[in-house]
């Protein structure tokens, strides 16, 4: 059946190639019947070019709702000097160009908010005013809260690494969603996903609460906790070497998705990273560099038998 055949690579790539040229409207009669004779010529040929379709709509679906925005009349102005047209681009480039508006306006919301916006290096080290040290992963945001004797930090995107000040009678506090870690002084890893918050404790002890008022749970060295919707457990077995992997420059997953990984991955790289279909719910095991996000990328599209297709320096998609 025509569902189970597979497309090789190059079938892939020609398919792409194509979708850009019709989504333009620049083919001319001419081409249109090459198209025609190259979706004739194979099953595998059809095949990518429908695979291909539906991956372009998906796209579309974030410029879909960002066309219902009004945008700033500096944006209008830089856009009304391109003439997508002419390039034979028209709704391919708009496509991408709203899609990738649209997916930096999660970044940009996060950053009005925090008081430290980590770089794109994979570790970013600073000091807080009570002297403590938070390292910082690529693409991290943080909001920080030390008047009036407060020692209040809160994650609001990525992951810290904390090396907390004893102070005697004086807890340090981190948020994260609606997480709150209690910390005496001690050194452990939060990360602020997009369903929850996980922290791994490596030195001293915290208190681990799914809400303000909860009592939560006290974690020692070696032992990790997760907060989703509001509920609160701890990891039998932490994986506490790949847990702190991104701390020397690698991302170690076990049994994640592909969606999720790719989520990390994007943070080293300016670009955003997606997955379309049931790729983005496989699951993968491994060790990914983050200083070369387009190898990582490629192993991954590797272990899952996709491929990868930068379609402009902001997007990138596995298919």
């Amino acid at each position: 059946m025509q569902r189970d055949l597979e497309p090789t690579a190059e079938q892939k790539d020609e398919a792409a190639l194509w979708h850009v040229r019709r989504a333009g409207g620049s083919l001319s009669r001419a081409q249109e019947e090459q198209l025609g004779a190259w979706l004739a010529a194979s099953n595998g040929n059809r095949v990518a070019f429908d695979q291909m379709r539906v991956l372009w709509g998906q796209l579309e679906e974030p410029a879909r709702r960002l066309a219902g925005q009004r945008p700033s009349s500096r944006l209008r102005r830089w856009l009304g000097g391109f003439s997508f047209r002419r390039l034979g681009l028209a709704g391919a480039t708009a496509a991408v160009l709203a899609a990738g508006l649209w997916f930096a306006d999660k970044d940009l919301i996060v950053n009005l908010q925090a008081d430290i916006v980590a770089g794109r290096q994979a570790v970013t080290d600073m000091r807080l005013p009570d002297g403590s040290l938070v390292r910082l992963a690529a693409n991290s945001a943080l909001d920080t809260d030390f008047a009036d004797g407060h020692r209040i930090v809160s994650l609001l995107r990525g992951q810290a690494f904390f090396e907390v000040v004893h102070r005697e009678g004086d807890p340090f506090y981190v948020r994260s969603g609606d997480t709150q870690v209690r910390v005496v002084g001690t050194r452990f890893n939060v990360e602020h996903l997009d369903d929850g918050t996980v922290v791994t404790v490596q030195q001293g002890a915290v208190r681990v609460s799914p809400d303000a008022g909860d009592e939560g749970v006290l974690l020692g060295p070696g032992q990790q906790a997760a907060v989703k919707a509001h509920q609160l457990s701890v990891t039998g077995r932490p994986d506490l070497v790949g847990a702190l992997s991104w701390l020397d420059g690698r991302l170690s997953v076990e049994n994640d998705t592909v969606a999720s990984l790719l989520a990390r991955l994007e943070n080293y790289q300016s670009g955003h990273i997606l997955a379309f279909g049931d790729l983005a719910g496989k699951r993968i095991s491994g060790s990914f560099p983050v200083d070369d996000v387009d190898g990582s990328l490629e192993t991954v599209a590797a272990a899952v038998r996709a491929r990868v297709v930068h379609l402009t320096p902001w997007l990138t998609v596995l298919y």
